[in-house]
C-alpha cells in the first residue's frame, strides 16, 4: 500500500492506496498538538510500502517524513517539478509551482483526460490550466472564501465572524446574511468571471473541475462547474509515486 500525503495550509490528507484504490482517508490539522502521533498511529496500522508527500510548509515536509520513516520504515518521495511528470510545466521559475498544484493537475488529466481548469477552493483559490496533451499553462490565485470571511471580521470593528454556508440569495436581509452573500456569491461570481476568462483567452473549451475543502458548497452557486472531486491532489501524489519509485 502506499500512502500520499497532502500538506496544506490549514489540514493534512492522507490517503492510503492499494493500486488505484483509496482504501482509507485521514484528516489532520496542521496546528494539531498531537500532529506526529496522529500520523503515526494512523499509518503503523497500514501494511505502508511506499509513500509520497506534497507540501506547501517546507518545516513540515521533513518532519513528516521523519515521521513515516519511524512508524512505516519507508522513504517518501516528496514531490518537486524536477520529477518525472506527465506534465509540461509553462511556468517561471519552476521551482515555485506549488507541489499540491502540480498533484491537482497531474490527478485531473489522469481521471479526465481532456482541457481543465482545475479549482482548489482552500485556504487560497487557485486555478490551474492544462491541456489534454499535458501542458501546464499556468493559472491564478485569489484569497479563499474562508480567508476572506475572516478577514472582514478581523479588520472591520462592527463585522463578526459567519459561518460559511450557501447564501439564501443575492440580497442580505441583515448583516449576517450581507456578509455571507458577499463572500460566497463574490467568490462564486469571480470564480465564473475567471472560467469564461481563461476559455476567451485561449480560444477554446475547458472543463472546471472542483476540488477543497470549501468546494463542497461553493460549487452549488458555479453552474459552469459540474464536478467536484475530494481526492484529486492523493490521486495526482498517488501517479506521481507511481511515475517515479524505482
Amino acid at each position: 500500500m502506499v500512502a500520499a500525503i497532502d500538506i496544506g495550509n490549514t489540514n493534512i490528507h492522507i490517503g492510503v492506496y492499494a493500486a488505484d484504490r483509496l482504501l482509507a482517508k485521514k484528516t489532520v490539522p496542521v496546528a494539531s498538538n498531537k500532529l506526529d502521533r496522529n500520523i503515526g498511529q494512523f499509518l503503523s496500522l497500514k501494511k505502508i510500502n511506499g509513500a509520497a508527500i506534497a507540501s506547501v510548509i517546507p518545516r513540515l515536509t521533513r518532519r513528516v517524513v521523519r515521521v513515516i520513516k519511524k512508524c512505516c520504515g519507508v522513504q517518501s518521495l516528496v514531490v518537486t517539478h524536477k520529477l518525472k511528470l506527465p506534465v509540461k510545466l509553462c511556468y517561471e521559475p519552476p521551482e515555485t509551482l506549488g507541489a499540491d498544484r502540480i498533484a491537482n493537475v497531474v490527478g485531473g488529466l489522469a481521471l479526465f483526460r481532456c482541457n481543465l481548469i482545475i479549482i482548489d477552493f482552500g485556504t487560497a483559490t487557485t486555478f490551474d490550466v492544462v491541456s489534454s496533451k499535458g501542458v501546464y499553462l499556468g493559472g491564478a490565485i485569489m484569497p479563499g472564501i474562508g480567508l476572506s470571511a475572516d478577514m472582514l471580521a478581523d479588520r472591520t470593528a462592527l463585522l463578526k465572524k459567519i459561518v460559511l454556508k450557501r447564501p439564501k440569495g443575492i440580497i442580505g436581509k441583515n448583516t449576517a446574511e450581507c456578509m455571507l452573500s458577499g463572500v460566497v456569491n463574490g467568490a462564486a461570481a469571480a470564480a465564473r468571471g475567471i472560467i469564461r476568462s481563461i476559455r476567451a483567452d485561449r480560444g477554446r473549451s475547458f472543463v472546471p473541475i472542483a476540488t477543497g475543502g470549501w468546494g463542497h458548497f461553493i460549487v452549488q452557486c458555479i453552474p459552469e462547474i459540474k464536478h467536484y472531486e475530494e481526492n484529486i491532489g492523493l490521486y495526482g501524489i498517488l501517479k506521481i509515486y507511481h511515475d517515479n519509485a524505482c
